[in-house]
C-alpha cells in the first residue's frame, strides 16, 4: 500500500511521495537523503534503542555537502591569494556586511535582505589605473542596487593646504589607450570634491557600469578604471591605489576595493511569524528539533568561510502519532491535518498512510566567504536552517 513520506531538499522546500508502508533499511540504503536534516534523522533512526545517537564523520560531510549546494561550488575554494587580513577587517567595517569585535573576529547580521553582496579588491592596472575583476556570482543576478568604489586619500604629515581637490574616476573606451594619461574618449563615471584637510576614505558610485558588464556575460568581466587628480600633488594629497604586496599593514589596508549589492529582479519576499516549536532533550518522543551545530575551525573551513563561526545544522527526529499529526499546530498544512482526520476514521486509502517529523520553518543564513575565483562574497541563504519541525 502507498503511503506518505516528506523530506526536505535543499531548495525551495518540497514534498515528494516515496514510502512503503513499512520503512525498508534496504530502500533507506540506496536512497540516502538530499538534506542534513533528513540525513541527521536518518542516522538518529539506526542508533540502538534507547541511546542518544552522535552524529560522526559522515553527517559532516553530508553538511558539507549541503553548504557547497547552497553556495553553488562544486567543491570548497582553494584559497592561495588570500586578501591581508588588515584589508578584509577594513572592508568589512566600511561597509557593515557584519561586525568586527576586537579580537578580530567576524560576526554576521541575521535575517537580512535577500541579496548579495560582493567585495572586489583592486589589482594593479598600470600607471594611474586599478582593475577589478567582477566575480561570476553576480552574472546570474540581474539587478545591481548598488556598487561603489572606495578610495582612500592619504595627505603628507607636512600638509597645511585646506584647499578642495577633485578626483575623478574614468572608464576607458578602447584597450590600447589603457597606459595613455588620459584619453579624449574615455567615460567620466564619478567625480568628487575633497578636502585636503585630512586622510580619509572616499566613496564613487559605479552602478551602471557593473551593471553594463555583468551583462555581458561572454565578454570581460574586469572594470578597468582610471583615477584622476590633477591638483593633488600641489595640495601634497595621494589617492592610493594597489601598494606591492609586501607592504605594511597600513598600506594594505588602504588597497581600493569595489562593494556591489546584486539581486533578483523579483526575489521571493516571504516573512514568517516567530513562535517556539518543540526542541528534543531526550525526553520527548514526538516529532522535535534536534540542534546540532559544525564548527568550520573544527573541519578546516575557517580559511574560505570568513563569516560566521559554524552552521546550525538542526534536524527533525521523532514519532508522529495519528493524534499528533493531525493537530493543525503540528501540520506541515492543511492538506496534512485533512488526511490525519480521515486516517484516524479508518477511511480508505488514507488509513495506510505514515506521517513523516519534517522542518515546517527555516529561516535564512548570512555568510561572508571566498568563492572559487577567491572573491569576496556575502549572501544570504534563504532556507538554510531548520527552525521549527511537524508532521507531514
Amino acid at each position: 500500500p502507498l503511503t506518505l513520506s516528506l523530506c526536505c531538499p535543499s531548495e525551495p522546500l518540497t514534498l515528494s511521495l516515496h514510502c512503503p508502508s513499512e520503512p525498508s533499511p534496504s530502500l533507506a540504503a540506496r536512497r540516502p537523503p538530499s538534506c542534513p536534516s533528513c540525513a541527521l534523522a536518518a542516522l538518529s533512526a539506526q542508533a540502538a534503542p534507547g541511546q542518544e545517537s552522535e552524529p560522526g564523520a559522515d553527517v559532516v560531510e553530508a553538511v558539507k555537502r549541503h553548504i557547497l549546494s547552497m553556495l553553488h561550488l562544486q567543491s570548497r575554494p582553494n584559497i592561495t591569494r588570500p586578501v591581508p587580513r588588515a584589508a578584509l577587517l577594513n572592508a568589512i567595517r566600511k561597509l557593515h556586511v557584519g561586525r568586527v569585535a576586537d579580537d578580530g573576529s567576524v560576526t554576521m547580521e541575521e535575517d537580512g535582505p535577500e541579496t548579495t553582496e560582493i567585495i572586489t579588491f583592486a589589482e594593479a592596472g598600470g600607471s594611474g589605473l586599478v582593475d577589478f575583476v567582477l566575480s561570476k556570482e553576480g552574472s546570474g543576478l540581474s539587478l545591481v542596487e548598488q556598487a561603489n568604489v572606495w578610495l582612500f586619500l592619504r595627505l603628507s604629515k607636512t600638509n597645511r593646504s585646506r584647499a578642495k581637490v577633485t578626483i575623478r574616476l574614468y572608464q576607458p573606451r578602447r584597450r590600447h589607450l589603457r597606459n595613455d594619461p588620459l584619453a579624449a574618449d574615455d567615460l567620466l563615471l564619478a567625480e568628487k570634491n575633497v578636502d585636503t584637510r585630512r586622510s580619509g576614505w572616499h566613496t564613487f558610485p559605479v552602478s551602471a557600469a557593473v551593471q553594463g558588464l555583468l551583462a555581458k556575460a561572454s565578454q570581460s568581466s574586469t572594470l578597468t578604471l582610471r583615477v584622476s587628480c590633477p591638483l593633488c600633488q600641489d595640495a601634497g594629497a595621494t589617492v592610493v591605489l594597489v601598494s606591492d604586496t609586501r607592504g605594511s599593514q597600513r598600506e594594505q589596508s588602504h588597497r581600493p576595493f569595489l562593494m556591489a549589492v546584486v539581486r533578483q529582479d523579483d526575489p521571493a519576499e516571504s516573512k514568517r511569524r516567530k513562535k517556539r516549536g518543540l526542541e528534543c532533550d531526550g525526553k520527548v518522543r514526538v516529532c522535535c528539533k534536534r540542534q546540532f551545530y559544525v564548527n568550520f575551525k573544527d573541519i578546516g573551513w575557517n580559511d574560505w568561510i570568513i563569516a560566521p563561526n559554524g552552521y546550525h545544522a538542526n534536524y527533525c527526529e521523532g514519532d508522529c502519532p495519528s493524534h499528533v499529526a493531525s493537530i493543525t499546530g503540528s501540520s506541515l498544512s492543511f492538506h496534512s491535518t485533512v488526511i490525519g482526520h480521515y486516517r484516524m476514521r479508518g477511511y480508505s486509502p488514507f488509513q495506510n498512510l505514515r506521517s513523516c517529523c519534517v522542518p515546517t520553518r527555516l529561516r535564512a543564513m548570512s555568510m561572508l566567504y571566498y568563492n572559487e575565483e577567491q572573491k569576496i562574497i556575502k549572501k544570504d541563504i534563504q532556507n538554510m536552517i531548520v527552525e521549527e519541525c511537524g508532521c507531514s
